[in-house]
């Protein structure tokens, strides 16, 4: 048909459908268009021509004839428009269908009520005709599950979800159905305890009022028999009731009203103490107030909240804005065809989180890669998406806050969760997104990797860690190894000398600032883990809290303190010493937690030469700052995220066991504050002081001389060769010395002979064991 066809037809179909919703709305089903003539007085609107348009209409369908009128109008819309209409072909055939399908329904409601009169008007010739041949094939049951899955097709068809999809927003209905069930339920069984509390009570006050009124009879009873009998003795006169034998010496007529008072007030107190318990909360604690002596170092006191700053409040967006935001997000995400819905927001201290449901169709990665789009649109200095949420079917997108607050350490000390927790190194970390106290046990870690770029907060991050160990344990409980290349960030706990620091007696220092004491205080650390598990072994022991509780009941025993190794920069201590730090490092993160002894280590560089796999491993738990790049977010927590986040104590924080970080904002704590907390701890009384077993540093052998006719001229140059590659192998020699196979191969023989490198372990190229010091000191350099 050409167009002008096209309207032709569409006007007579929108016409026929008038004509027919008219004709419909006028039926009247007493009147048979049989034996009608044209001078017959009918009801319908359109006469004997609506009568007749009427009843083939009903016959046939029934009272789902009306969706004819419909479907008839929409095909003459559709030739009309010349199918340009936004209304596609398909959905018309929904309609038709819906109407077929509600006949046959109609049919099936008939049968199970036993109507045959319904059946005829509600669904009609076609209803009734297929109905009754299901029924004889598949019986009422088979048609039931035909009828049903017909629905489900239908439904997952036009709204374009799964089968699955549909079946999980069912049960997730039917759920939340029931859920409403309990809690009806709960609360009319919890006002119906409430009413049988109450009558108990009112039934108590009636029999204290009885009881009262019969001490008042008896006493006065007993002051007459007191005035008609002089001769008996006050002090020895038992006065009697139905309960309880009363001396009469506590019972004198001039104190019989305290008498009956303290009576009421002992049986109103048992009442109120009754309903408290009923009615018992957890208050929330205060840490100056909850702090015992519960160790034999009893005049040592704990540092007080006094010496941190108290929180600054600062205004935070109202519910308003966060909605307005997140309009604004909605229509940030559908410019680039991502359409969603923001269902729930959750604002924190530094960002809040928007949980965005996506439309049905949108592809969660759709997400992924609009965050720098959408800090764009949102003008926010970073956007990080994280799609989706672990556990939900939302995707969530932390905005940062117009006014970001700063997390005070105070706050968190002073939170129920740390006061609560029972751990000696229970560290208040900081806050997370959505503005609760986070504070984690470092036992369970057992070892902490911090990494982030210069200014992100690490430092202050292990300042943190410092001072919440500081605040909950006493000097003779923990004890501080401190390593610090840099000489500036630890320096200010060397004054806990004698406390809660911890050295070897042939160390010059007591923080550590060079690598080959570090490498000492390390090792010293290994020896110690050893001698305490042979220690442990004689006590039958497993592990340190088993220790400590058969310490508890043997004094004979020996005080072992738990012992935390803080490295404040772990690259600088690779890159001179390399293998001999990373070896007891791994020894250590391997072994020691058993004996209570765990790592704190943090780097400003977390790339794959300082954070080794070996090292990696073994540190489960791992924190990470903002970074520069995703390959170092990548290094630290196996995925990317770091470099979306804002800085100033912003973090990721990887529990052990878990894929996905904790996204948390560390507490701040300045040098005024961490100074006044050392003063209070060197005015207290120091514990009996510990030493760590000492490790004897090698030194090389100075009556070897290197440098004569019998060894290479090349062998200087390869010690150092080596040593930047931490690896030795003969064709590394060859290349870049452009020597022969039999001269590289004996100067690796003479470095294996002088101890820089490990012997030969097949097609493994060989491992440096010495640091920078030791070759300066073998070749005679200062």
């Amino acid at each position: 048909m050409n167009k002008r066809q096209k309207e032709i037809s569409g006007l007579l179909l929108i016409l026929f459908s008038i004509i027919s919703f008219i004709s419909l709305l006028g039926h009247n089903f007493t009147e048979n268009p049989y034996g009608l003539s044209a001078d017959s007085n009918v009801n319908n609107f359109l006469g004997i021509f609506g009568v007749y348009i009427s009843h083939y209409y009903y016959s046939f369908l029934g009272y789902t004839s009306i969706i004819f009128p419909v479907f008839f109008l929409f095909i003459g819309y559709l030739l009309l428009s010349n199918f340009k209409s936004k209304i596609k072909f398909n959905h018309i055939l929904y309609i038709l269908f819906i109407g077929l399908y509600l006949s046959l329904i109609m049919s099936f409601i008939a049968y199970i009520v036993n109507s045959p009169i319904l059946s005829n008007n509600f669904s009609g010739f076609f209803g009734i005709s297929i109905f009754n041949a299901m029924n004889s094939i598949v019986g009422i049951l088979g048609v039931s599950v035909v009828l049903l899955f017909i629905f489900i097709l239908f439904i997952t068809n036009i709204f374009k979800i799964s089968i699955y999809e549909l079946f999980l927003l069912v049960s997730k209905n039917i759920k939340q159905f029931l859920f409403l069930l309990y809690t009806l339920f709960h609360k009319i069984y919890g006002s119906f305890i409430k009413l049988i509390k109450k009558k108990k009570v009112e039934d108590l006050d009636t029999e204290k009022d009885s009881l009262i009124e019969e001490n008042e009879i008896d006493f006065e009873q007993e002051k007459i028999n007191i005035e008609d009998n002089d001769e008996i003795d006050k002090n020895e006169l038992n006065i009697k009731d139905s309960d309880n034998e009363v001396n009469d010496s506590d019972y004198k007529s001039s104190n019989s009203a305290d008498e009956i008072e303290e009576f009421n007030s002992s049986l109103s107190d048992n009442l109120d103490e009754m309903i408290v318990e009923e009615e018992s909360v957890i208050e929330e604690g205060n840490l100056d107030e909850n702090k015992k002596n519960i160790s034999n170092y009893f005049k040592y006191k704990l540092p007080n909240l006094e010496y941190l700053n108290d929180p600054i409040e600062i205004v935070r967006q109202n519910d308003d804005e966060l909605r307005a935001k997140g309009e604004q997000l909605k229509y940030a995400l559908s410019t680039f065809g991502v359409d969603g819905d923001v269902k729930k927001t959750s604002p924190g201290p530094i960002i809040s989180l928007f949980e965005v449901e996506p439309a049905i169709g949108v592809r969660v990665n759709k997400f992924v890669n609009l965050s720098d789009d959408l800090a764009r649109i949102m003008k926010a200095q970073r956007v990080r998406i994280i799609a989706p949420i672990p556990g939900s079917k939302s995707v969530g997108i932390e905005l940062p806050n117009d006014n970001i607050s700063t997390v005070y350490m105070k706050s968190i000390l002073n939170s129920r969760k740390f006061i609560e927790s029972k751990s000696k190194l229970s560290i208040a970390l900081g806050k997370t997104t959505t503005g609760d106290a986070y504070v984690f046990d470092l036992c369970k870690m057992p070892h902490l990797l911090v990494a982030g770029a210069t200014g992100a907060g690490k430092s202050v991050c292990i300042n943190t860690i410092i001072l919440s160990i500081l605040y909950k344990s006493k000097p003779d409980e923990v004890k501080f190894i401190l390593i610090d290349p840099k000489k500036l960030e630890l320096s200010t706990y060397k004054s806990l000398v004698g406390y809660h620091l911890i050295t070897s007696s042939n160390l010059d220092e007591y923080v550590m600032t060079t690598a080959e004491n570090s490498v000492a205080i390390l090792n010293s650390a290994i020896i110690e883990m050893e001698r305490r598990f042979q220690v442990f072994s004689d006590a039958r022991v497993r592990n340190i809290d088993e220790y400590h509780k058969k310490y508890k009941i043997d004094d004979s025993l020996e005080k072992i303190p738990y012992i935390v190794v803080l490295i404040d920069e772990l690259a600088d201590l690779m890159m001179t010493s390399g293998r001999s730090v990373e070896e007891p490092i791994t020894r250590l993160a391997q072994k020691a937690r058993a004996v209570g002894i765990h790592l704190v280590v943090a780097t400003q560089r977390p790339s794959v030469d300082v954070i080794t796999g070996l090292i990696k491993s073994n540190f489960p738990s791992r924190i990470s700052f903002q970074v520069s790049s995703k390959i170092d977010s990548r290094t630290i927590i196996d995925q990317m995220g770091a470099e979306k986040l804002l800085g100033r104590g912003d973090m990721l924080f990887l529990l052990p066991g878990s894929a996905s970080p904790l996204r948390l904002h560390n507490a701040f704590v300045t040098l005024e504050e961490i100074e006044k907390v050392m003063d209070h701890i060197l005015n207290q009384p120091k514990p009996d002081e510990i030493k760590l077993p000492e490790y004897e540093i090698k030194k090389s052998n100075s009556d070897v001389e290197i440098i004569d006719d019998e060894h290479d001229e090349y062998l200087k140059d390869a010690a150092k060769l080596v040593f930047e590659y931490q690896q030795a192998s003969v064709s590394l020699l060859q290349r870049k010395f452009r020597i022969g196979y039999s001269r590289a191969g004996r100067i690796v023989d003479e470095l294996e002979s002088l101890g820089i490198i490990s012997s030969y372990n097949g097609s493994k190229a060989r491992e440096v064991l010495v640091d920078q010091a030791y070759i300066d000191e073998i070749f005679g350099e200062d």
